[in-house]
């Protein structure tokens, strides 16, 4: 449903679609749906549950309500009584998908043809808001927006709830208010076939049975709400759904690992329809049937002129008769309206090649094109600018043929000697040649010896083409080394 609404969706809504089925085939051993408005990606492990619950504090108004009704006074209860002065109310996210316009034509419509204006407290937030409210002031509609609140702190204050939303997968406010005893007018959908059950919940299928439905609620009590109800919309009772829900027998667990283990293990993948269109779906129909006795014909007298020659051997005759004779028998309108892919593959084998096709593709020439596609702009343009600076050469790389000077000798003793001299400290021992310094060295005891720590050293160009100064860099002219690239010491690092 989200992908139908992002970039590419033509090609992102049917990809994620049949890669969300691939998934669910392999590795799940049950689907639990919510609700009926949710896609078919495994029939036959599917199951709709409402595993949903809500808070203590829903539950406990409800029971105060319930304590409340069934008093002396319910029938004059100044919020829930039947000739209460009217409380409806909306809470949700202020969008327009959440049934905002729908509310407002519904209000509308019940104004105009039964005369019931009521006041309709809208709540919660949304960037939908100040655009829904100018709307219902132009329609001349006593709907006032308070924005964003719990709705346990409507417990209280309002006895009817409207939720015109259609685009829901599980309503939980509607869960709520039934919990807290509230009338619920909603439309009759596959998201609310669970809240059908509850007296309380009155759902509509047209414009009239909404008027009715909210003239009923207006001008009646609720309906007290029993232990067996409180407890249907509890958590407990929730995870106990979940759990019923959630079993695999035994029976049904040794039929899956027959079916994957077996040499004609595969996955059927239900697609969306070729076409929805009927006439175009009758015109294909014939011209496929019309084609195929056409070709049915022709290997009829094919295989007539088979039998006939004696130019080719018995068996080779007969073999070729037998392949003419198969007949491809496909139900075309079956295939037109629920085509099905068949992948001969085990769920393993099929996620292995997935993410082979997957590694290909992404590391090709095409996956900035496919990262566009699934992923948006953003993601397209951070990897290309990922691999533009992986690409920049770094800073260390050089080229051996500029440092060689070729009226030098540069072996390893000459490039230690210019090392000396370059890095050696400053002050009078700066005088000092590279011989000099060694045979000092060697003459002194090592006992006598000043103690210090000994300067890490690198080499610089010399030559013709040298390099400036600020580079340090660590060349080693032999075949088994390579560049290396340390971290920029205080000290250059002797080779």
């Amino acid at each position: 449903v989200y992908a139908q609404e992002q970039p590419a969706a033509l090609i992102r809504a049917p990809g994620m679609r049949l890669l969300s089925s691939w998934m669910c085939r392999a590795h799940c051993h049950r689907l639990i749906k919510l609700s009926g408005t949710l896609g078919k990606f495994a029939p036959e492990k599917e199951l709709v549950e409402n595993v949903h619950g809500v808070r203590r504090t829903f539950l406990d108004v409800g029971k105060e309500l319930k304590v409340k009704l069934t008093s002396a006074d319910g029938d004059t209860d100044p919020v829930f009584g039947p000739d209460a002065e009217p409380t409806v109310y909306f809470i949700g996210k202020m969008l327009w998908s959440k049934g905002l316009n729908s509310l407002m034509d519904l209000m509308k419509y019940a104004e105009e043809s039964a005369g019931l204006k009521v006041k309709v407290d809208m709540y919660g937030g949304g960037p939908n808001k100040d655009e829904a409210s100018a709307k219902a002031v132009k329609m001349g509609l006593d709907m006032p927006f308070h924005g964003p609140i719990d709705h346990s702190e409507l417990a209280w204050t309002h006895k009817v709830f409207v939720n015109p939303s259609l685009s829901e997968v599980l309503c939980t406010t509607v869960a709520e208010a039934l919990a807290m005893g509230k009338f619920v007018v909603l439309p009759s959908h596959p998201s609310n076939d669970f809240f059908a059950q509850f007296p309380n919940c009155l759902p509509y299928t047209n414009k009239e049975e909404f008027v009715g439905n909210l003239y009923y609620a207006l001008t009646h009590s609720p309906e007290p709400l029993t232990e067996e109800y409180s407890y249907a919309l509890s958590w407990e009772a929730a995870t106990e759904r979940f759990a019923a829900a959630g079993s695999v027998s035994v029976a049904e667990a040794e039929a899956m690992e027959e079916a994957l283990t077996s040499a004609e293990a595969g996955i059927d993948i239900v697609l969306p329809p070729l076409t929805t269109n009927e006439e175009r779906r009758k015109q294909i129909t014939k011209t496929f049937r019309r084609t195929r006795g056409r070709y049915r014909n022709f290997r009829a007298k094919l295989s007539q002129e088979i039998a006939e020659t004696s130019l080719l051997p018995k068996e080779l005759q007969r073999r070729l008769i037998a392949e003419l004779d198969n007949r491809l028998d496909v139900d075309l309108d079956e295939l037109l309206s629920s085509p099905k892919l068949r992948v001969k593959l085990s769920p393993a084998k099929l996620d292995k090649l997935l993410l082979e096709l997957y590694n290909n593709v992404a590391q090709g020439p095409s996956g900035d094109v496919f990262r566009v596609i699934g992923g948006g702009a953003n993601v397209g343009r951070q990897h290309q600018y990922l691999k533009r600076q992986k690409s920049k050469p770094s800073k260390m790389e050089f080229d051996i043929s500029l440092i060689s000077d070729a009226n030098d000798d540069s072996t390893p003793t000459n490039l230690v000697k210019r090392a000396l001299k370059r890095n050696f400290p400053q002050g009078k021992q700066k005088q000092k040649t590279a011989s000099s310094l060694k045979s000092a060295l060697s003459d002194t005891p090592p006992s006598n010896r000043i103690e210090r720590e000994t300067p890490k050293m690198s080499l610089r160009c010399s030559g013709v083409n040298p390099r400036p100064l600020s580079w340090n860099l660590r060349i080693v002219q032999h075949s088994s080394f390579v560049p290396y690239r340390p971290n920029p010491p205080k000290y250059s690092p002797l080779i």
